[in-house]
């Protein structure tokens, strides 16, 4: 079944009036129907620190989490490609089910100083969801690896060249704290570049960071600036070749995204 193409339009699809549950909390907005509203979803809580709920319609069974930026983890729920990926409970479920068979809560929009996960970590223990697999909120306290997965991390995995460098270019942006500042800095101390080197690195990094662009998703018609293409890649969960890629070629990304450089 194609879920994103299963309809429910008999549901009302959204609403702000405070839900009633046995815990007694009171979400401050219910999208009824995630596939009907997904638009809106997306619009609504674009750069908002939340804790949220899924809801499956169907058993009433339930997912509590967080994020501080809710639309950039909506749009991984949103892809196929995340879903089928990581093959846990609510991916899972989503799938089976259908958003249009899931509810949205928001559960609390966290001011200014409030770390989403310690409020997440409060309604965990106050609901009791079902789909969670973690028991401490933003850790993986809980989660137990297969045999074969630990046996391909000690003995199996091995890491090629252009993979160090994908790993490098992913560190790109990374906020260091002072005391590894400090280290690198002690360990390049005495090397001199060149030059041509010096160029070659402003060039790479110009390339990497320095183009800001907007990404347009042709399913809901929204629109998002990035100030450069590998926040644009983590937004879409893809990697920062795909979006240059559809940024030189006009194509889409995932069939889904139109890439184009800021106006």
């Amino acid at each position: 079944m194609n879920f994103f193409l299963h309809f429910n339009i008999g549901r009302s699809p959204y609403s702000t009036k405070p839900g009633n549950s046995s815990s007694g909390i009171k979400p401050v907005v219910i999208y009824q129907n995630c596939e009907l509203e997904k638009a809106r979803i997306l619009r609504d809580n674009k750069n908002k620190p939340v804790v949220y709920r899924w809801v499956n319609n169907i058993n009433s069974k339930t997912y509590v989490g967080s994020s501080v930026n809710l639309t950039e983890r909506l749009y991984k729920y949103f892809s196929i490609q995340h879903l089928t990926k990581y093959k846990t409970p609510i991916h899972n479920a989503l799938l089976k089910y259908g958003f249009d068979n899931f509810s949205l809560e928001i559960l609390e929009y966290c001011e200014q100083g409030v770390y989403p996960v310690t409020r997440e970590q409060y309604y965990f223990g106050l609901l009791k969801p079902e789909y969670n697999i973690l028991e401490i909120a933003g850790s993986s306290l809980g989660f137990k690896h297969s045999d074969e997965t630990l046996e391909f991390f000690k003995n199996s995995r091995k890491v090629s060249e252009a993979t160090r460098n994908n790993l490098s270019l992913a560190a790109t942006g990374r906020i260091l704290t002072e005391d590894e500042k400090n280290k690198i800095s002690i360990a390049r101390k005495g090397i001199k570049l060149s030059d041509e080197t010096r160029a070659k690195i402003s060039a790479a990094t110009t390339a990497l960071i320095g183009v800001s662009v907007t990404v347009k998703d042709i399913n809901t018609t929204l629109e998002v600036e990035y100030a450069s293409l590998t926040d644009a890649a983590k937004a879409i969960a893809v990697s920062r070749t795909a979006v240059k890629k559809a940024l030189d070629t006009g194509r889409t990304v995932k069939g889904q995204y139109i890439v184009a450089t800021k106006n």
